[in-house]
C-alpha cells in the first residue's frame, strides 16, 4: 500500500476556494482504479488548514492519479492559494 498526508496551509481566507472544489475532485478519485480512500479534513485548531490523506493499493496506481486531468486540474487550481503544502509518506506502525 502507498499512503500518504498532504497539509496544506492556505493564505488566509482561502480555504473555502479549495473546499468548494474538493468533493469533485474527491469524488472523481476514489473512482480510479487503485485507490483505497482518499479523504480531506479541516483543521479545528488552524482555520487555513487543509489535511488530506490518500492510500493507493501501490505507488503505479498514485502515479496514474497524477496523470489525470481532473487531478492536474485541482492541483493547478489550489495551487494559488497555498501558503505551504507538505507531503509525507507514512506507513502503518509496526
Amino acid at each position: 500500500m502507498y499512503k500518504f498526508i498532504i497539509t496544506i496551509i492556505c493564505q488566509p481566507g482561502t480555504r473555502e476556494n479549495i473546499l468548494e472544489r474538493a468533493p469533485a475532485a474527491q469524488a472523481a478519485t476514489r473512482a480510479e482504479a487503485g485507490c483505497l480512500s482518499y479523504d480531506f479534513f479541516t483543521c479545528t485548531d488552524d482555520p487555513d488548514k487543509l489535511v488530506f490523506v490518500e492510500s493507493w493499493v501501490d505507488e503505479a496506481a498514485h502515479a496514474f492519479h497524477m496523470e489525470q486531468s481532473h487531478t492536474k486540474d485541482f492541483i493547478a487550481y489550489h495551487e494559488q492559494f497555498h501558503q505551504s503544502l507538505t507531503f509525507e509518506t507514512i506507513n502503518p506502525a509496526a
